[in-house]
């Protein structure tokens, strides 16, 4: 994809994206005014039946143009900057994905195209919020209505109740944040990445280009639950350890990430 060609950008870390573009310029750039003066003549003059005069005035009309440095704007510019001395700045545009990524080291940035999807137990997560609500509204209806006499057979009971608090209380570990993954067509490869909902600007499944700087890497036989990804906060660090050593039960694999695969600081997801 050319640097210029229009964007629409799913997921963009605009502070990060400052930081680097910074970083390459030496520097933060504001506001830009631009004036422009252009200068002309009117032709006058005053018909009469014994004399006739005439002349010209001068003419300035002046322009101003103010150009805010747009976060699309800075993105473009910094694709231009990486893609100068890519080798330099640990710049990699995957286009061949089993023989790019084989090399690929801890803090490069890549810039890769993916099919992208949000793993189900991330999912289930993210909708813990709605439980949570359900399950308090049946804790205050529920006396209400055995008080009354109403049948309430049906509902879940206290023991199950307390269940599904505990689930729905699993979502404050997310801290507003998901996690992505994204399958690379023609290849085993496949590349993660947590985002936070800050950033989100529209849903991100799909096949789309993924930017992002090289966090974690590991190997084809390799398994690591989405839960416990390197860099995620979702599971205490001890219990994260002890979630890595282990391999997915039959039927849990797509709550499992096998290698090869790399996790990414995620900097922009944009089609």
């Amino acid at each position: 994809m050319s640097d210029r060609m229009l964007k629409t950008f799913l997921y963009l870390n605009e502070q990060a994206l400052a930081d680097y573009v910074s970083g390459l310029e030496g520097g933060m750039r504001g506001p830009v005014s631009k004036r422009s003066l252009v200068t002309g003549s009117v032709d006058g003059g005053v018909d009469a039946k014994v004399m006739k005069a005439g002349g010209s005035r001068g003419k300035e009309d002046e322009e101003s143009l103010t150009i805010t440095d747009t976060p699309q704007a800075r993105f473009n510019r910094f694709l231009g900057l990486v893609n100068e001395d890519p080798e330099g700045v640990g710049w990699l545009e995957v286009m061949d994905p089993d023989t790019d990524l084989a090399s690929v080291n801890v803090g490069m940035t890549v810039n890769v195209e993916a099919e992208i999807y949000v793993p189900d137990a991330i999912n289930a997560l993210s909708q813990a919020g709605d439980l949570s609500a359900m399950v308090e509204t049946m804790e205050t209806l529920l006396p209400m209505a055995e008080t009354l006499g109403l049948d309430t057979a049906g509902l879940p009971s206290a023991a199950e109740r307390k269940a599904m608090g505990g689930f729905a209380s699993l979502q404050s570990l997310t801290g507003g944040k998901t996690v992505m993954v994204g399958e690379l067509m023609d290849s085993d490869w496949r590349v993660a990445g947590q985002l936070s909902s800050e950033h989100l600007r529209a849903d991100i499944e799909g096949l789309a280009t993924v930017v992002g700087k090289v966090s974690a890497k590991w190997p084809k036989g390799k398994w690591k639950p989405v839960l416990a990804l390197p860099g995620t906060s979702f599971i205490p660090r001890e219990q994260r350890r002890q979630m890595e050593r282990q391999k997915p039960d039959p039927g849990q694999e797509d709550n499992f990430l096998e290698g090869p695969a790399l996790m990414l600081d995620v900097l922009a997801i944009y089609r």
